[in-house]
C-alpha cells in the first residue's frame, strides 16, 4: 500500500499565500523514514512554525539547537526517497481578481489547492511498481474537514483503482509533521517570490528542491484571471443549472452542496464517456 501524508501552510497574516503539500511513498519508505525521524526528535512533535519561532514545544530551546533540529530533519527528508508535491495559491493577487469569490466562500484556497495536490500525487502514485493504491492523511482542522471528505469522495469515485481512502489525522503522526515542514518551505518559497524581491531561498528549500522530488504548482492572481475569462463555467460548474438542480432537491446554496453538484456532473460525464466508447474504456480504467 502507498500513502500520502498531507498539510497546510500560510503567512501569519493569512492574506498573502497559502498552500497544501503532501508526501508520497511506500510502506518500507514510510517505516524507514519514521523510525529516523522520532530518534531524532526524542518524544517532540515538530511543527515548522514552532521549531522556526521558538513557539510550543520549541519555547525553551535555545536558537542554535532550533536551527540544527530543523536542517537535520530537512535533510532526513530530502535523503528519505518520498516524494513531495504541493499547491500554492496567491490570495493577495485572488482577492484582486475575484474578490466577490474569495469573500462569499473564504475557505475555497484550501479546497482548491487541496484537490489539486490529492489529483496530482494521485497520478504519481500510477507510477509506482508494483502499482497498488494510495491512502491519503490530512492533519485534521474541523473547519474544511467535512468539505474536503465530499472533495475526496470525488476523486475515489473517479480513480477508484487508484485511491483507497481518506483520513484525517494528528501531529503525532510523523507524517503529517513532514509534510508540515514541506508545506511551509512551499508556502515561504512562494511568499518570499511574492513580496521580497531581494529575498533568496532558505536553505531548506534548497536541500529539498537539489533532489528534484519535490514539485509544485503557484496560483498566481493573473493566471485565475484567465482561467475565469476563458473558462467561466469552471469545471463543468453552470450556475444556471446547479440552481435548477439545488431547487429540485431542495438544497440551500452552500459550498458544500456546490461541491456535490459539481462532482455529480462530472461522474455522470464520466460514465457517459465510458458508455459510449464501449468496453475497451472499461478495460483502460481497469489498467
Amino acid at each position: 500500500m502507498l500513502s500520502v501524508f498531507g498539510d497546510e501552510s500560510h503567512d501569519s497574516t493569512k492574506a498573502r499565500v497559502f498552500a497544501v503539500a503532501g508526501l508520497l511513498g511506500d510502506e518500507s519508505q514510510w517505516e524507514c523514514f519514521r523510525q529516523k525521524w522520532e530518534a531524532r526528535l526524542g518524544g517532540l512533535v515538530f511543527h515548522a512554525a514552532d521549531c522556526e519561532s521558538g513557539y510550543g514545544d520549541f519555547r525553551n530551546m535555545p536558537e542554535s539547537e532550533r536551527r540544527s533540529l530543523h536542517n537535520t530533519l530537512t535533510r532526513m527528508l530530502s535523503e528519505s526517497g518520498l516524494i513531495g508535491y504541493g499547491t500554492a495559491i496567491d490570495l493577495a493577487g485572488c482577492r484582486a481578481v475575484a474578490s466577490e469569490a474569495v469573500a462569499q466562500f473564504p475557505d475555497m484556497p484550501y479546497y482548491d489547492c487541496f484537490i489539486k495536490t490529492v489529483l496530482k500525487l494521485s497520478d504519481f502514485a500510477t507510477h509506482f511498481i508494483p502499482q497498488d493504491e494510495v491512502t491519503f492523511t490530512f492533519d485534521r482542522h474541523r473547519e474544511t474537514q467535512y468539505n474536503a471528505t465530499i472533495l475526496y469522495d470525488w476523486i475515489t469515485a473517479s480513480k477508484p483503482r487508484i485511491v483507497d481512502s481518506i483520513t484525517f489525522g494528528n501531529r503525532n503522526e510523523p507524517g503529517i509533521q513532514a509534510a508540515d515542514l514541506w508545506a511551509r518551505e512551499l508556502m515561504k518559497r512562494c511568499d518570499s517570490h511574492l513580496f521580497n524581491d531581494r529575498g533568496h531561498p532558505r536553505p531548506q528549500w534548497n536541500c529539498l528542491a537539489a533532489t528534484k522530488r519535490f514539485q509544485f504548482h503557484f496560483t498566481l492572481g493573473r493566471e485565475l484571471m484567465q482561467i475565469l475569462n476563458e473558462e467561466p463555467t469552471l469545471a463543468g460548474f453552470n450556475h444556471s443549472d446547479y440552481e435548477q438542480w439545488r431547487t429540485r432537491n431542495h438544497l440551500v446554496d452552500n459550498l458544500s452542496n456546490r461541491f456535490r453538484y459539481v462532482s455529480q456532473i462530472d461522474l455522470a460525464d464520466k460514465r457517459i464517456d465510458q458508455k459510449e466508447r464501449g468496453p475497451a474504456a472499461c478495460e483502460d480504467q481497469k489498467r
